[in-house]
């Protein structure tokens, strides 16, 4: 696979962060149940979260959703 540029890299994180701010309310409005949906969602959500930690941004998850987010270890 080929490297990214810092560019390219900055435009994904970019785009990354924009989606996570957009979508953090759509998000924590959803039910507060295990629904499949629901569920999946919230994981593909924190998923994002974690994967935009490595890569050194942060971001705060909404308070709706800290309960669902794993410890780091």
């Amino acid at each position: 696979m080929e490297e990214l540029t810092g560019e390219e890299r900055q435009a994904l994180i970019s785009a990354a962060c924009w989606y996570f701010k957009r979508f953090a309310r759509p998000v924590a409005e959803l039910p507060d149940d295990n629904s499949s949906y629901a569920v999946v969602e919230r994981e593909r959500y924190l998923e994002l979260h974690s994967a935009l930690r490595k890569l050194g941004v942060r971001l705060a998850v909404p308070d709706e959703l800290r309960r669902h987010v794993q410890p780091l270890g």
